[in-house]
């Protein structure tokens, strides 16, 4: 639909109204702008023209994951003919799930081979050998470089720290997080100089992390939370950071076993979590794990799970790579995907099924089969 009207002349269509496309009242741009399904019909609204662009920009805060679906990313993964045959990715694509296309992303295999650590708000970060944060836009390839991280020594391994950026680059409050086991480092998008704070506590074997408004979830051996945002606003700051470790209390034990196949995600600034727990049913593909979904409260030092049986309106997509925030995505309908479902990447598939219901145990998270390059989901950032 976008590109019937970049297509159609820019003449004015009545004498007492708008003389261009510039022109048009934003109450007309956002009847339009609902009535787009895909992601390049969002580019072609935002290359009509600047005011276009602005409020897109401005709109798509609010809308962003009840408009378009989320795109899944693929990496082309080759293997060097020395040091042992190790793998390294050469490409990676895009999957529409509206069209059923792939495109090819421009970032550049040499920014592929440096070590990953997460895909946050569109955005791919990678760690340089010079203690740098590389901020990689999906769709576009824009880059930018942090300043040089404050630390003694070089991390060595991405699965020795984490990474996050608190809202879209193009966010005038746009902060990027990142977290080692005894760190946390704070840098605001093109300012001069990261902000860092010791921690209290050691952290260990650090796998997610999630950032609700001042609030920071950390999954890793347990689960901590701290705040973060009076670093940036009072100099009294104390030096170190004091993470609470959450006392998990749920309604049924069995999944607080093990964090290796569960998942947090951000839905819209409430947290969910989703698990996976051994049943005794089996088919064909093995034994089967129930799904369940729960609703996560913090309260001072305890994490609180509430079964939440329906998701109502609203589909999540997740994958088994260990650094996916994970999406949601509300009125999935409106383009083909089903409501109460979650969409489940491994590899170069996606798996269905419904909330509450079985799922066979190869289609979800295994840690003896970790790979550093999975496939994992994410909404475009293509207004940069």
């Amino acid at each position: 639909m976008a590109t019937d009207l970049i297509s159609a002349t820019s003449t004015p269509y009545s004498d007492a109204g708008p003389q261009n496309w510039s022109d048009l009242p934003n109450g007309l741009l956002h009847s339009i702008l609902l009535r787009l399904y895909h992601t390049r019909d969002l580019l072609a609204f935002s290359s009509v023209c600047r005011s276009w662009r602005s409020f897109a920009t401005s709109t798509m805060a609010t809308f962003r994951t009840s408009l378009f679906p989320p795109l899944l990313t693929f990496f082309d993964v080759k293997y060097r003919r020395r040091r042992r045959r190790r793998p390294f990715p050469s490409s990676l694509r895009l999957h529409d799930p509206t069209t059923e296309t792939f495109n090819q992303s421009p970032v550049e295999e040499s920014i592929l081979s440096k070590p990953f650590l997460c895909c946050s708000h569109g955005h791919l970060l990678f760690l340089t050998r010079r203690r740098q944060i590389l901020v990689v836009n999906i769709i576009t390839g824009f880059q930018i470089t942090s300043p040089v991280l404050p630390l003694d020594h070089h991390p060595g391994s991405s699965y020795s720290c984490l990474a996050q950026l608190t809202a879209s680059v193009s966010s005038q409050n746009c902060t990027l997080i990142f977290l080692t086991v005894d760190k946390l480092f704070l840098w605001k998008i093109n300012s001069p100089d990261w902000f860092y704070r010791p921690l209290r506590v050691h952290l260990t074997k650090l796998r997610q992390m999630i950032v609700v408004g001042s609030r920071i979830v950390v999954v890793g051996r347990n689960v901590w939370a701290f705040e973060f945002w009076n670093m940036l606003s009072i100099k009294e700051f104390p030096l170190y950071l004091c993470p609470k470790e959450l006392v998990v209390q749920c309604p049924t034990q069995n999944i607080l076993s093990s964090f290796e196949i569960s998942q947090f995600v951000d839905c819209d600034g409430e947290i969910l979590y989703v698990c996976f727990t051994p049943s005794n049913e089996s088919s064909e593909l093995g034994r089967q794990f129930k799904n369940e979904v729960f609703h996560v409260d913090i309260l001072d030092d305890h994490m609180i799970l509430v079964n939440k049986n329906n998701l109502g309106n609203q589909a999540l997509f997740l994958s088994m790579a260990v650094n996916d925030p994970g999406c949601v995505c509300n009125n999935p309908e409106r383009w083909g995907a089903k409501n109460n479902f979650i969409y489940y990447a491994k590899d170069d598939r996606c798996y269905r099924f419904e909330v509450g219901g079985f799922v066979p145990h190869c289609t979800i998270y295994d840690v003896s089969q970790v790979k550093r390059f999975n496939s994992f989901w994410h909404y475009a950032s293509i207004l940069q």
